[in-house]
């Protein structure tokens, strides 16, 4: 009876021992394969896998330590839940591909009842030796005003690559940390080694609006094949920036008279209105200019800009070889806004403001026909016709 009584107690001991064994172990089934590999982007044995189960929730540290005893953190205090667990390991650490050699795989695990901790080796050969660089990052202007005056409205970013890049980005970054992203280069092919330049101006010649005025980080982020990853800084000041936006008051203009002897002058009027947020760039000649029929804004050295806005006067039969050969800016001196810019004093229409432009067209040579139309336009120079034959009009010369 008591032999019978001890063995019993004794198979209890031992299934309770065992239980404990079991319940003590935090990580199992640790396996990683292949235990070696070569992060070089070739498809083969580029990529280990990590597996284990936890028998408990756990924070769990994985992390490598390399021949001279450095340790290099893979995941740190990362919560993890009971059971088994499957991660992938390319090699890459915080950007960088680990150099070749021989390295302690540690998983540790801290759980609410215990820490315990696994090594394993892994190999890492044949890897890639060439981390991407992003080499002699350039901005010009530093500051520039995106509005479509043709002053300063671009901007020109330019790096180098050192070596072929799975993905590029370059971003303007604001304080609040929101992304602005700058269009592809389209000089050369996305990601290839060498020179790059991106042609950046806020989205203006798209017609949207560019992000608020102030000063953004620049940023330019670089990946390889291999998962290395390169990101580099700068700073870029938007002043001034906004997307244009003027208008011929009503679409309506008033012309003197439908009837204009050969020799007689045409007069027109019309009401302009800058509707937009930021200043207009505008030239000459002035409201109220008389022009003749033999002159036009070129004769009068008042050439074609990027960015201007003029009104101007066309007629129907028109043989000049470009439309609108007689413009004027947009009121008179008195009425704009001089203001200092890169390319030295320039008039403006203000936000807000409205003037009246006055023109006047004296017809010294026969039209093709005698009573071929007028009308007047709106036109942003080298950009865009922002209003077209407005006021479309017969006017009969007489001859």
């Amino acid at each position: 009876m008591i032999k019978r009584v001890f063995v019993t107690l004794l198979l209890v001991a031992l299934i309770l021992s065992s239980q404990g064994c079991a319940a003590g172990a935090l990580i199992r089934d640790v396996e990683i394969r292949p235990a070696t590999i070569s992060p070089n982007a070739d498809g083969s044995d580029d990529i280990a896998e990590i597996k284990y189960t936890l028998t408990d929730q756990s924070q769990v540290t994985i992390y490598f330590v390399d021949s001279a005893g450095n340790k290099h953190v893979f995941r740190d205090d990362k919560r993890r839940s009971a059971g088994p667990r499957t991660t992938y390991f390319s090699g890459i650490i915080d950007g960088s591909l680990l150099p070749d050699g021989t390295y302690t795989v540690v998983i540790e695990a801290v759980s609410a009842r215990k820490t315990e901790s696994i090594q394993r080796e892994l190999v890492i050969t044949n890897g890639d030796p060439v981390h991407i660089e992003i080499q002699n990052l350039s901005v010009f202007p530093r500051e520039f005003t995106p509005n479509r005056d043709g002053i300063t409205d671009r901007v020109t970013i330019s790096y180098s690559l050192n070596k072929e890049a799975s993905r590029v980005e370059v971003y303007l970054l604001d304080e609040e940390g929101i992304k602005y992203p700058v269009a592809e280069d389209k000089i050369r092919a996305f990601g290839a080694a060498g020179a790059h330049e991106h042609d950046y101006d806020a989205g203006i010649d798209l017609g949207a609006t560019p992000p608020a005025d102030g000063t953004y980080t620049l940023v330019v982020e670089a990946e390889d094949a291999v998962g290395n990853k390169a990101r580099v800084e700068d700073s870029i000041t938007i002043t001034g920036g906004g997307v244009p936006r003027v208008e011929i008051a009503n679409g309506a203009a008033q012309f003197s008279s439908t009837t204009v002897p050969l020799g007689g002058t045409l007069t027109f009027t019309c009401t302009v209105r800058n509707i937009g947020t930021v200043p207009v760039r505008t030239k000459g000649p002035a409201s109220g200019y008389v022009y003749t029929t033999s002159e036009n804004y070129n004769t009068l050295e008042q050439y074609e800009e990027p960015g201007i806005f003029r009104i101007g006067l066309d007629f129907e039969g028109n043989s000049a070889g470009r439309s609108y050969t007689f413009r004027w800016q947009l009121g008179s001196d008195e009425e704009l806004t001089t203001v200092q810019t890169d390319i030295g004093p320039q008039k403006y229409l203000m936000p807000g403001q409205t003037v009246t432009v006055v023109g006047h067209l004296k017809i010294d040579d026969a039209p093709p026909k005698a009573a071929p139309y007028y009308w007047i336009g709106l036109i942003q120079e080298q950009v865009q016709m922002v209003q077209d034959r407005v006021e479309a009009t017969p006017i009969t010369i007489g001859f």
